[in-house]
């Protein structure tokens, strides 16, 4: 028998066409060997055992809070605005009764921090009704994450800096929360940051808020905002500055009306996001023992991060000098999956119908959620688990909004669903005819690092190379939440009664079929660009974006640096293909900022000998069934060229939106949401030509 994870890199390679020999990093040879764990420094710290499936899943609220607009109007507001004032602070949660103390956390509240909880301030917008916010950064100065000063970006001790981005949001370049646009308490700004000038002119702004502007002009989707400030986003959004944003548009409600969906804050509704973690254990000092002299103020309890670069788990160039302690690391892989900020929590289901929305918030790790019937206390015990397959998904969305068409999954001989890191799902799950007191588990196995995987990232009960792993206690990142179902309560709901074919109110570019290779349309922009991995001037595994230009002689380098001269540079409205070459040995979810893609078909080719330009490619295939239509975050397998195609609309805004002083254009930014290569160094600028400058009047509705 082939298990699930088998399939994960079989497919994987069948779709490249090839083995792949170009594969530099160590731990991808040394999955087929299994781990030296004598090698590794401390083998990352690993969290103390605990418990599954005693906390009840947190719920958006109830146990998350929801953003509560400014009642009370002020000058600066836009036009027909709803606005909010957020702070981004320090607080401490109990995510587990286990844990010896809460876990310290960044993120954003409203109020005393008292009250904050994690991935708290959901804000839910109607279309083309905008969103002002200001967000207050009232962060200390001492991180809770490790920092290297090595990489692009870091900035001395200016450690509490943000920059907030409205992930999947079609926004002006001001607010769209870029590297440069990053703000601090005390007065520092980034060269980009001009969204007080322009949102607040001639006044006296304090030194800690800064003012955002969301259109909101898209269809129906789940998005969500993060930070994104230049050389620490990866540990930013690691400590918790994140939450979630959800649009929903008149199309959308008639669906509520009409076919029974369940809307976005109706109890039938769950948000489920994930979120892979380490706990600081009790033992800390032996696992560990540069933690606490890096991290003088840590506790037990509070999030561990991976800060040493250790040779015999990666790649390093031979020769070098040891490399500093903290040092960004190529990966980050918890060995605890969090549940909207519960450690394997419970979720009790009525016998109706509900809407899954998922969202994959892990730095590195892929989840391939699935429904399965449990099996005693913890599942898999083995890596081979026979479990019966519990109720089927039908996606009816990603990231994008609404599919052409439902989709079902999971189910025999149907697609699985795979989530990269900021991918999106909604899914509809039918428990009507489940009987009372049937427990399924929420699960996952996809290999991390995906698509290769290693068996010391892989933790789960029974994996002899996790052996801190027991029956039902974690480390565990296999089980993610436990479903109980209960008798309905009350008279049933009409059923969900969607139509055949979506209509979303955001027109599409081509027409899609699955698995069929879409063609542009006449007199589109083709560009030609590469994904690639090497060493940084410390040895150190690095990855870039670059074009098929070689920057080297004979073809052998085309990775640019984020701060190389700008290459994607585009005019406003101009259609253009992008086809991305990978090159690495990595599926790397590229998310692209201010547009949305339409996926139009992969094309194996032989990177090993690839020397630039356009190469010779095999047959092309199209998106998957559930990849259809919008998305921001495109999955790029190894050995592929990826083909995706896009529009560059800029917003209406009701104010003029200046030129970036960086890059004399609207300033944006294109990346692999792997946050650990988004910052050491695979993230490129992409400037959009706006032409003549004008002032937009918005459409509000009402």
């Amino acid at each position: 028998m082939v298990s699930r994870r088998q399939f994960f890199k079989l497919g994987a390679l069948a779709g490249a066409g090839m083995a792949m020999p170009w594969i530099t990093r160590l731990n991808s040879a040394k999955a087929a060997e299994g781990p030296d764990t004598a090698k590794f420094t401390p083998q990352y710290s690993q969290s103390n055992n605990l418990q599954k499936f005693i906390e009840p899943l947190r719920k958006v609220g109830a146990d998350i809070p929801i953003a509560q607009p400014d009642s009370v109007s002020q000058p600066w507001w836009q036009p027909g605005v709803t606005h909010y004032t957020i702070d981004i602070a320090e607080y401490t949660d109990q995510l587990h009764p286990d844990l010896k103390n809460p876990t310290r956390l960044w993120g954003f509240g409203q109020g005393p921090t008292s009250g904050f909880r994690h991935l708290g301030g959901v804000i839910a917008a109607k279309r083309d009704q905008p969103v002002q916010i200001t967000f207050r950064n009232k962060l200390p100065n001492q991180p809770i994450i490790p920092i290297d000063n090595t990489i692009m970006g870091v900035m001395g001790n200016q450690m509490n800096r943000v920059s907030i981005h409205l992930h999947g949001g079609y926004v002006p370049w001001i607010s769209d929360g870029g590297p440069h646009a990053w703000w601090d308490p005390d007065g520092h700004k980034g060269e980009s940051f001009i969204n007080n000038a322009v949102l607040r002119p001639g006044q006296q702004v304090p030194n800690e808020e800064a003012e955002y502007y969301y259109p909101c002009a898209q269809g129906s989707r789940l998005v969500w905002y993060h930070d994104h400030a230049f050389g620490i986003t990866r540990t930013n959004a690691y400590s918790g500055i994140a939450s979630g944003f959800v649009i929903y548009d008149d199309y959308e409600l008639d669906l509520i009306a009409k076919h029974n969906l369940p809307g976005p804050l109706d109890p039938r509704t769950v948000y489920l996001v994930f979120q892979d973690k380490m706990f600081v254990p009790i033992n800390i000092d032996t696992l560990d023992p540069t933690w606490t002299k890096i991290m003088p103020n840590t506790r037990t309890g509070d999030l561990w991060y991976a800060h040493q670069y250790e040779p015999a788990r990666w790649d390093v160039t031979p020769g070098f000098p040891p490399i500093d302690d903290p040092s960004v690391i190529p990966e980050f892989f918890g060995d605890t999956v969090l549940v909207n900020g519960t450690v394997f929590p419970v979720l009790e289901v009525e016998q109706r119908e509900y809407r899954f929305r998922m969202l994959n918030a892990c730095n590195a790790r892929f989840i391939n959620p699935e429904l399965l019937a449990a099996r005693g206390a913890s599942w898999p015990d083995t890596t081979e688990p026979q479990n019966a397959l519990g109720p089927a998904f039908i996606q009816i969305g990603t990231e994008g909004g609404f599919l052409p068409y439902p989709v079902m999954l999971n189910g025999p001989s149907q697609l699985e669903l795979l989530l990269a890191p900021a991918e999106r799902a909604d899914l509809l799950v039918d428990f009507r005819g489940v009987p009372d007191g049937s427990i399924f588990l929420l699960c996952s196995e996809a290999p991390a690092p995906f698509p290769m995987g290693n068996d010391y990232d892989d933790y789960h009960p029974g994996n002899p190379s996790t052996p801190s792993s027991v029956p039902g206690f974690g480390p565990d990142t296999r089980t993610l939440l436990q479903i109980r179902v209960k008798a309905r309560v009350g008279a049933a709901d009409p059923p969900i009664s969607l139509p055949a074919t979506l209509t979303p109110t955001d027109p599409f570019l081509v027409q899609q079929n699955p698995y069929f290779p879409a063609e542009p349309p006449v007199g589109a922009i083709q560009r030609w660009l590469t994904l690639n991995e090497t060493n940084d001037e410390f040895g150190r595994l690095i990855q870039l974006l670059g074009t098929v230009d070689p920057t080297t002689p004979g073809g052998a380098n085309f990775g640019r640096a984020y701060s190389d001269v700008p290459t994607e540079i585009v005019d406003k409205g101009a259609v253009e293909v992008w086809n991305i070459l990978n090159l690495t040995g990595d599926t790397h979810p590229i998310h692209f900022h201010l547009v949305n893609v339409q996926i139009l078909s992969r094309r194996p080719f032989d990177p090993v000998t690839y020397t630039g330009g356009i190469p010779a490619m095999g047959q092309a295939r199209g998106p998957e069934p559930n990849e259809m239509g919008w998305k921001e975050t495109v999955r790029m397998n190894p050995g592929e060229v990826t083909s995706v195609i896009m529009k560059f609309d800029l917003p209406n805004t009701p104010f003029l939106v200046p030129n970036s002083p960086r890059t004399n254009g609207a300033e944006y930014v294109w990346h692999c949401h792997i946050l650990e290569h988004e910052e050491h160094d695979m993230m490129r600028p992409l400037i959009v030509n706006p032409g003549t400058s004008h002032l937009y009047i918005p459409k509000i509705s009402n």
